[in-house]
């Protein structure tokens, strides 16, 4: 019987939180839209004070509406937010300082028409990443950027916010005879700005914004009392706004805007507003994040984007800025126990009963007041983004940050954004170029093909290998990143404590690209190789990277000194087949038994050896050994070449190893006692001794002795085996 009592009690508790928070929103909301647009419509566009006031107000009731009816998180809050109001204002002030024979009107409706176009391409983009799902792609941008655009954004607040203070005049007013008042000006609004950041920080509550705002205009108007000044010479003192002569809701018509801004003014400003749609995809990406961890709820961004998109599409119809999510906002509604999309709705209409008195409430706020939020929101933003950064960040990445607003208050918007860029673009460069793209590098000695060969070239290749130097590339490649692996040939081509080289093999198979600049390094590359005598061997090329380097010079055709081969395990074979083709005419063994005198040492009883076992003579394509079938024989390979191979269980056939005369085959199965894993086929025709277990047991009864070099053989043939693969393990590893 509880139950049904405590959900009026929950509705009841919720409805009062929900007007408790609107009331909070709403003055925020009114604060805010004044201060932005004292921030734009200032100087000579001050006469479109009272439109913009109203005009954000009512982008910011668009954007509350939809986030309460659409959005995947039921107390979304949407804003008009300050950075993107920050590049903006700065944008419009470069453009309105180029038209000085341009009418006010036009200054005033080009620069309402700058916000619609911002707000229309940011609902536009926004949706369309919304609906392919493209939100992800922003997310590679450097945090580095995203921190320095909004820690510019609040530097460009803090300067606005000034010159809204000093007027007309600019510093050069502050050398004037009537310069003193606005000094004063200046200082009484770093005051209040001080007065608000503290109250905030040591006041948790969610009123105290408006609270302090409220008493400190109840404060100037007690002084203005008291002092007996007049309003309307306060405002002749720039200590109040121009009252806007229109009463009423006041906004600019979206037709007169179309037809009276001037549109080439506004395409200059295309890419500060490019710069918005940027940083307002990453915030509401950030912020989304940041709601789904702090609420434990999963939120649809695609969605979000989407829900923000048509409000923007909206705003921007209306002639507003664009916006999105807050984050603060929506969590103080949470805190606040507003968990519902009434909270939105509330706000909305709170928003809406304000509306009609946006200009005359904008006309009675004292000047200190709004350049002193603008001062405090724009600290924050560089607090947060700038001072709190340097500890997440190296040196190198914030002094890009730092760059970045330093560059946007000294050669304005574009300026700070191009250096930011071009720092992050030269930061990037020199930290990939740092990172090695030799994922390894070995010699023929510690990695060796797929081809088993006799323990006599085992060893020629054990002596030889390290005139062979191998290179294994990985991630993309381009000019600084191509030089590194220059440099490492060149070195070991100075080295002269180690073997001349003969071969260099460059393994491409983990290369995802290579730019133009890389491929005619590797054309220099080729010139320093063959320069010494040497062979270039490229393998593992992708058909995008081999077009590359032919298209730089290159010769991958008709060069004697560049090798061009498929993969990796064709350019050892090919190198370890160069350095046996050196090996003199008298190391090379004869017959069968100096075979097996090189492989397992001298010894009086190989003849005998060679003699119980049968000699097998294989055509091209004949099996040796057939896998499944009992291990019960091993082969020694005299003449010819057989390749090993398994069968996959789609039917294809998986090329294993390739075996050379003088490999013994078998041997473990012939231990295991097992069937075979593996098909052995002759490749050519081939000639093999042949030794069955049965014949090995009998020796053992019969003749130890014989038997035991058997097992030696054995034992070799496995112990090299071994070597080999340790040895590329290790080298792997270094």
């Amino acid at each position: 019987m509880t139950v049904p009592s405590s959900v009026p009690s929950n509705r009841s508790n919720n409805l009062a939180a929900s007007l408790f928070f609107a009331l909070i929103a709403g003055m925020d909301g009114l604060s805010t839209s004044i201060a932005f647009s004292a921030l734009i419509f200032t100087g000579s566009l001050a006469a479109g004070f009272g439109m913009g006031v109203g005009l954000i107000l009512l982008s910011s009731l668009v954007l509350v509406l939809a986030m309460a009816l659409f959005s995947s998180h039921p107390a979304s809050i949407g804003q008009v937010r300050k950075p993107s109001v920050a590049i903006l204002a700065a944008a419009i002030a470069g453009i309105t300082s180029t038209m000085s024979d341009a009418p006010v009107e036009t200054k005033i409706l080009t620069a309402f028409a700058v916000l619609a176009v911002s707000g229309l391409v940011t609902g536009i983009l926004f949706w369309i990443f919304g609906a392919f799902r493209f939100g992800r792609l922003i997310r590679f941008l450097p945090y580095s950027v995203i921190a320095g655009f909004l820690a510019g954004s609040g530097a460009l607040m803090v300067e606005g916010a000034v010159m809204m203070v000093l007027g007309e005049g600019g510093f050069a007013g502050l050398i004037q005879p009537q310069g003193l008042p606005v000094a004063g000006n200046l200082i009484v609004s770093f005051l209040f700005a001080a007065i608000l950041q503290v109250s905030l920080d040591r006041l948790s509550h969610p009123a105290t914004g408006p609270i302090v705002m409220l008493l400190g205009g109840l404060l100037f108007y007690g002084l203005l009392a008291s002092l007996g000044v007049p309003v309307e010479q306060a405002r002749l003192l720039h200590w109040l706004p121009a009252m806007p002569t229109a009463q009423g809701l006041n906004l600019p018509s979206p037709l007169e805007t179309l037809s009276g801004a001037d549109w080439l003014a506004v395409a200059q400003t295309l890419p500060a507003i490019a710069s918005v749609v940027l940083l307002s995809m990453i915030g509401l990406l950030l912020n989304t994040s940041g709601l789904e961890v702090a609420t434990r709820r999963e939120i649809d961004a695609d969605r979000e984007m989407r829900t923000a998109g048509l409000a923007n599409i909206a705003v921007g119809l209306l002639g507003g800025p664009p916006g999105f999510s807050s984050l603060s906002m929506t969590m103080l509604a949470n805190r606040m126990g507003a968990r519902t999309r009434l909270v939105g709705l509330a706000t909305a209409a709170v928003l809406v009963v304000m509306l009609p008195f946006a200009s005359q409430l904008a006309g009675i706020m004292p000047i200190f007041i709004a350049a002193g939020l603008m001062m405090t929101l724009g600290f924050e933003l560089l607090h947060d983004w700038l001072w709190k950064a340097r500890r997440k960040l190296s040196v190198s990445e914030w002094l890009t940050v730092l760059a970045i607003p330093l560059g946007m208050v000294a050669f304005g918007f574009l300026g700070g954004m191009g250096l930011g860029l071009a720092l992050s673009v030269v930061t990037f460069v020199y930290n990939y170029a740092s990172l090695s793209v030799i994922r390894a590098e070995t010699s023929n000695r510690e990695r060796r093909s797929s081809v088993d060969r006799p323990i006599v070239e085992n060893q020629l290749l054990d002596r030889e290998g390290d005139r062979v130097q191998l290179l294994e590339l990985q991630e993309f490649l381009f000019f600084g990143t191509a030089e590194h692996v220059m440099d490492r040939i060149r070195r070991r081509l100075r080295d002269q404590a180690r073997p001349k080289l003969g071969h260099v093999i460059i393994d491409f198979r983990r290369v995802s690209g290579m730019d133009a600049a890389a491929a005619v390094t590797f054309l220099k590359t080729r010139n320093l190789v063959a320069g010494s005598g040497a062979v270039l061997v490229l393998c593992g090329l992708s058909t995008e990277i081999e077009n590359t380097l032919r298209r730089n010079g290159v010769d991958l055709d008709d060069d004697p000194a560049v090798w061009l081969m498929d993969n990796l395990d064709q350019a050892l074979a090919r190198c370890e087949q160069s350095l046996l083709e050196a090996l003199p005419r008298e190391e090379a063994w004869q017959d069968v038994e100096d075979c097996l005198a090189r492989t397992i040492g001298p010894n009086e009883r190989l003849h005998d050896l060679v003699a119980v076992m049968q000699r097998i003579d294989f055509a091209a394509g004949d099996r040796i050994i057939r896998a499944g079938e009992s291990g019960d024989d091993l082969f020694l390979l005299w003449k010819g070449r057989a390749k090993i191979q398994a069968r996959l269980p789609n039917g294809r056939t998986l090329h294993l190893r390739t075996v050379m005369p003088g490999v013994v085959l078998g041997e473990i199965a012939l231990y295991r006692e097992g069937p075979r894993t593996a098909d052995v086929v002759a490749e050519l025709p081939s000639t093999a001794y042949r030794l069955a277990r049965a014949d090995l047991l009998q020796l053992e009864q019969s003749d130890p002795q014989l038997a035991v070099l058997v097992h030696l053989l054995c034992a070799t043939a496995l112990s090299e085996r071994l070597t080999i693969v340790n040895r590329v393990i290790q080298a792997l590893h270094e």
